[in-house]
């Protein structure tokens, strides 16, 4: 199992419409073939909030079913799907990516 972990970091004065509009976007994520699962979480201690000390943090984790489910979404959707975030947020929005895999 592979986890798709999305860190976003919001101004403090957009974090509510963004936390709305942040389930909607998960919500079209899970649509996609493979996708399993989603958990959306606050980050209270993370290193970059503190070059953003007027910024609050969401982490969502996916759980994606293989690595080539992940590759297609990246390559053929991710692109899309951020781009509605940029254009409703813009400068107040910075996101960070990680993928990891669940240890069996």
């Amino acid at each position: 199992m592979i986890i798709y972990e999305v860190n976003c970091l919001v101004d403090n004065d957009v974090a509510g419409e963004f936390r709305v509009w942040l389930k909607t976007h998960a919500d079209e994520v899970l649509a996609t073939d493979g996708f399993i699962s989603a958990e959306i979480l606050t980050l209270v201690d993370d290193e970059h909030l503190v070059d953003r000390p007027y910024s609050k943090g969401f982490s969502i984790r996916y759980r994606v079913k293989d690595q080539s489910s992940l590759d297609h979404y990246l390559a053929h959707l991710a692109p899309a799907l951020r781009q509605e975030g940029v254009d409703r947020f813009g400068g107040q929005l910075s996101a960070y990516r990680r993928i990891l895999l669940e240890e069996q």
